[in-house]
């Protein structure tokens, strides 16, 4: 992960350059000391404002185009195909078979893995 930072929404979501509404420098002294950056979040319809340092600031950090996926695992994402009728029978077969205690034993396992 790159040490660039990022403005990100509340529900975790990189924001974009094309998501900005409104974007502004706050001055002391006649130099800029932070950026100002107010979106609208594509995902999750939320509001949003931003400070970053200047010191930090990047014309990048806006114009950055990455996958929310490939952000979020850090993997490419991998075009699976279509979903198949088959698949989606054998999938709800399987989730009508599960008990509670199968799933409890699942969670328990992804909160030990740490996912």
């Amino acid at each position: 992960m790159s040490n660039q930072p990022r403005i990100l929404c509340s529900c975790g979501r990189q924001i974009r350059g094309r998501e900005v509404l409104q974007q502004g420098h706050f001055m002391s002294q006649w130099k800029p000391m932070s950026v100002y950056v107010k979106f609208r979040c594509s995902r999750c319809r939320m509001l949003g404002e931003r400070l970053v340092d200047y010191a930090r600031w990047e014309e990048g950090i806006l114009s950055q185009e990455t996958d929310d996926v490939a952000a979020v695992d850090g993997a490419p994402v991998v075009a699976t195909g279509v979903i198949e009728d088959a698949e989606v029978e054998r999938f709800a077969e399987t989730i009508s078979t599960l008990r509670a205690s199968d799933i409890e034993q699942l969670a328990n396992t992804l909160k030990q893995d740490g996912t």
